[in-house]
């Protein structure tokens, strides 16, 4: 009877061995597997980032080129600023060069009297304005447009203006 329990205590410990092996083998399995998985997610997240430094790169070139292209438009805006800039400078002294020639031809002409009142003709000449005419005679654009019938600004050359005074 005890070669029996001696029998059974030996093969309780055998069937006890095989169980840690088995769950060895089974343990290592795991970590291959986990080992794997923790591989394939480097490689995964390896690429990941080497697609977002190449999109990196790309959106740097292309900050780039949108800065030269501002520097370009900026460049032309300041152009045109300088070019409005003096044809302002340009039409100012062609309308005082107008206004003095108006100046003048009213110091030459002597006043007019008619049943309007005193006054000055004018006979317009290119470049004219009313608002230059009256300028130059010390009236309103107002004033000449009534004492002439006018319903618009709009002169002619060789147009004969009684500008009151």
């Amino acid at each position: 009877m005890r070669r029996g329990w001696v029998w059974i205590g030996l093969m309780s410990g055998l069937l006890c061995g095989c169980q840690t092996v088995e769950q060895a083998r089974q343990a290592d399995a795991r970590r291959q597997v986990e080992q794997r998985y923790a591989e394939e997610r480097q490689v995964r997240m390896q690429g990941q980032l080497d697609l977002l430094a190449a999109e990196q790169v790309a959106l740097r070139e292309e900050l780039a080129m949108l800065q030269a292209e501002v520097r370009g438009v900026t460049a032309v805006a300041q152009s045109a600023q300088e070019q409005a800039r003096l044809a302002e400078a340009e039409q100012a002294q062609v309308v005082n060069r107008v206004q003095d020639l108006l100046k003048k031809q009213l110091a030459e002409r002597p006043a007019a009297s008619s049943s309007r009142g005193a006054g000055h003709e004018h006979v317009v000449e290119s470049g004219h304005t009313l608002s230059a005419i009256a300028v130059a005679y010390g009236s309103t654009v107002k004033a000449i447009k009534q004492a002439n019938n006018l319903s618009s600004d709009q002169i002619f050359v060789g147009q004969k203006l009684f500008i009151p005074q």
